[in-house]
């Protein structure tokens, strides 16, 4: 590990000026990450429940659109492709983009669709309440085709391709297929952030980032200790063919297994623990931009378990800027 630290001390100016600017086609459901910030002294005279009083409210991009956020915070050219519907939801999620510098061109609507909308309350600190209005339904083929079509168009000049599934339904087997065919084509590294109900369709990824407990689901093996994580990450690289299985374990750390060389653990980096939202999005982004752009791979991972200690210090879903990881990484020292 201190070998990691060196080598990234000396190698972070240089690496993430070649992090800025790369293209990075994220693929994935989007979604409006909707929060309510209040306070509580009260309960309900119609039900046990706690009155919130709401204070301010606040939308962000969720899900793939986090992802997207991340890669630009970073400085990378960030390209979405994914699904919305024809609702004030996805006119946010475009207006958040634009805001950020990012052109929404790879977005398909589906006028039958809702687009994803996750609403969070929160008091004093603590979430209340989450409610979800989304659609799990399988694409129809017209809108699948679209998907497709956008997805390997984007495809041209990128530097990764991360594949940010969520469930939703934007990540269906036609469109893996093709992509990572494609991919394996242009000698683009293809990270995937997995559904365990969708393990079929990452065969042939160079990476998979399954969090602990997507990772007990799809390998049948537990990620408590060390060895665990590290058998339970073999089993799944050879199920699924992958270079690597960068397994996320919160508290834990991260363990990284590969096929050449030995595993590697890496402890958490996480200080103070306010919200956990999006904390895999930072990681993907931070690992897959960092790869991308020459880092070894142990390396790439140090730097995202570095990034998602740092976010899940802010409320919210947030994201992590070059100077906060060059602070972040000095303090390690």
């Amino acid at each position: 590990m201190v070998d990691i630290k060196k080598r990234l001390i000396k190698n972070l100016p240089h690496l993430l000026a070649k992090m800025s600017g790369s293209k990075v086609v994220v693929i994935g459901d989007l979604i409006l990450d909707r929060f309510l910030y209040g306070t509580v002294d009260r309960i309900s005279p119609e039900a046990p429940v706690p009155v919130v009083d709401v204070r301010e409210e606040k939308n962000l991009l969720g899900g793939a659109a986090n992802v997207v956020r991340n890669i630009r915070s970073l400085g990378g050219n960030a390209c979405p492709v994914g699904v919305v519907g024809f609702d004030v939801a996805a006119d946010e999620i475009e207006l958040l983009l634009k805001g950020s510098g990012i052109e929404p061109a790879g977005l398909v609507v589906d006028r039958l669709r809702p687009t994803a909308v996750k609403t969070r309350v929160i008091a004093q600190h603590q979430q209340v309440v989450r409610f979800d209005r989304e659609e799990k339904k399988p694409l129809s083929p017209e809108v699948s085709r679209k998907v497709r079509e956008s997805a390997l168009s984007a495809l041209s000049g990128a530097s990764a391709i991360i594949v940010s599934d969520y469930g939703k339904g934007v990540v269906h087997a036609e469109l893996m297929t093709e992509v990572i065919a494609l991919a394996k084509q242009k000698s683009i590294p293809v990270c995937v952030d997995p559904k365990p109900v969708n393990i079929s369709l990452y065969r042939g990824a160079s990476v998979i980032t399954p969090n602990a407990r997507e990772t007990e689901a799809m390998s049948g093996i537990g990620t408590a200790t060390d060895e665990e994580a590290t058998a339970a990450g073999k089993a799944l690289m050879e199920k699924l063919g992958t270079e690597s299985i960068l397994v996320t374990r919160g508290e834990r750390g991260m363990t990284l297994v590969r096929r050449e060389g030995p595993p590697t653990h890496i402890p958490t980096m996480a200080r103070d623990v306010f919200d956990v939202t999006g904390a895999g999005d930072t990681a993907i982004s931070v690992f897959t931009l960092a790869w991308a752009a020459g880092a070894d791979i142990a390396d790439a991972a140090y730097l995202a378990n570095l990034a998602s200690g740092i976010v899940v210090g802010k409320l919210g879903t947030a994201v992590v800027t070059p100077e906060e990881l060059k602070e972040a990484l000095s303090a390690c020292v």
